[in-house]
């Protein structure tokens, strides 16, 4: 149990490392400490649902694996203790934690995600001077802005703007200015650069240049506009399972597609699963092993999890393509898992 606990631990604050970059990021842009911490807690839901199948692993893999390795398993086995015997405390134990990642996946996860969503771009909409970084691109809807440097008085420098068209494939103009300043009007939602000693590029289909300079250039971005326009699959993955099954039933009833949502719907489940797959393949394949280094045990855990983890995101991305039907494809390391590896235990019951 210690080694399941620090593996949760250990895995959870590696998933946290980059998080907690932007979380110094956010305190350093003007943002309060308090409302920083509060996004970073929004997230370990998420994470947890992640880093609780992956302890499970990693945890058996190198305590049944020492185990294997110093003759405890045959040593046991020799006292009359069966492999299912031994297996069964952590059958129960990957029972109820599967149990706590299926609600992480289906209720938790989705509902704090969405609410680190909206606190998100409660900060946005309150410090929209704080979306522009020097070195950093920032991009909105149809344009990305750069400036090399900016103080904390919102004066910038060297500042490079690039506007595209509707495919955001091909720029339509280029700005560019010596200076700035950055100022908001926090009621409304909206950004405002002025630009100093500005030179403006438009570009047309023909591939002309049409070039226009000035000493003073106000650009304004409706920052409300561009954060509340969220697509459709991001408003999905903030869906409890409540959420999807009502969603789905109405579609249904109007005759449209449900593949997206029945793929995510399916995810959930999949991944809050995991635990149980994790357990009966990592179990046998520990004792099978059977060696006593770290090293072993992490490089199979990264493997499998890896695996499990990438085919996942596979076929969430074929959402959109009904035919290859993602939403039962996503089972199948689960069900490779679960049979495989109660298939190496009923060989090593045998032998």
């Amino acid at each position: 149990m210690a080694i399941l606990i620090a593996a949760i631990i250990v895995l959870t604050i590696g998933m946290l490392g980059g998080n907690l970059l932007q979380l110094m990021g956010l305190i350093s842009r003007g943002v309060p400490v308090s409302t920083a911490m509060m996004a970073l807690l929004y997230m370990l839901p998420m994470i947890f649902s992640f880093t609780v199948p992956m302890a499970i692993l990693v945890s058996v893999l190198l305590m049944f694996g020492k185990m294997s390795a110093d003759n405890e398993i045959t040593a046991m086995r020799a006292c009359g203790i069966s492999i299912f015997q031994i297996i069964s405390p952590l059958i129960i134990l990957s029972f109820i934690l599967a149990i706590i990642c299926l609600m992480l996946q289906t209720f938790w996860s989705p509902y704090y995600w969405r609410k680190g969503d909206v606190l998100t771009r409660y900060i946005g909409l309150n410090n929209p001077e704080a979306l522009i970084q020097p070195g950093q691109p920032c991009n909105f809807d149809d344009m990305v802005i750069y400036v090399k440097s900016k103080d904390n008085k919102g004066h910038i420098k060297d500042v490079q703007i690039f506007t595209f068209d509707k495919s955001k494939q091909n720029i339509v103009q280029d700005i560019t200015a010596t200076s700035g300043m950055l100022s908001s009007n926090k009621d409304l939602g909206y950004l405002y650069l002025t630009l100093y000693n500005y030179n403006i590029i438009n570009y047309e289909i023909n591939s002309t240049e049409d070039r226009l300079y000035g000493k003073e250039f106000i650009l304004t971005i409706n920052v409300s506009k561009e954060i509340n326009d969220e697509p459709l699959q991001n408003r999905i993955r903030f869906m409890t399972f409540t959420d999807l099954m009502g969603k789905i039933s109405l579609y249904k009833k109007l005759g449209f597609p449900t593949t997206e949502m029945e793929t995510q719907l399916n995810l959930m489940f999949a991944m809050g699963l995991a635990p149980i797959a994790f357990l009966l393949i990592g179990f046998p394949l520990a004792i099978r092993t059977s060696r006593r280094e770290t090293s072993i045990g992490l490089f199979i855990s990264v493997m499998l999890a890896g695996f499990f983890f990438f085919f996942m995101i596979i076929c969430n991305t074929l959402n959109e393509k009904p035919e290859f039907y993602p939403q039962y494809l996503l089972w199948i390391p689960n069900i490779l898992y679960q049979l495989g590896g109660i298939y190496i235990l009923y060989r090593i019951t045998k032998r």
